[in-house]
């Protein structure tokens, strides 16, 4: 359960972040060396959204932790 919402955490706070620094958020780099925020928005979230997936996709962590947590029958 942990690693689940772990992991939809850090992808929810990588696009929150999109959303604050706005468009200049999308860019890689910046030429303004103050706009620290907005730098390393665009390249956490295109790093945190594989590592998401790695973890294994949300509905495959959900349906484990039906199985073997709650103890419902597989189907």
């Amino acid at each position: 359960m942990c690693k689940m919402y772990g992991s939809e955490l850090s992808q929810r706070i990588a696009l929150t972040k999109m959303h604050l620094t706005g468009m200049a958020g999308q860019l890689r780099q910046f030429d303004d060396p103050e706009r620290v925020l907005g730098r390393s928005a665009a390249l956490e979230y295109m790093q945190v959204v594989p590592a998401t997936i790695a973890a294994g996709t949300s509905e495959i962590q959900r349906n484990i932790i039906a199985t073997r947590g709650l103890g419902l029958p597989r189907g």
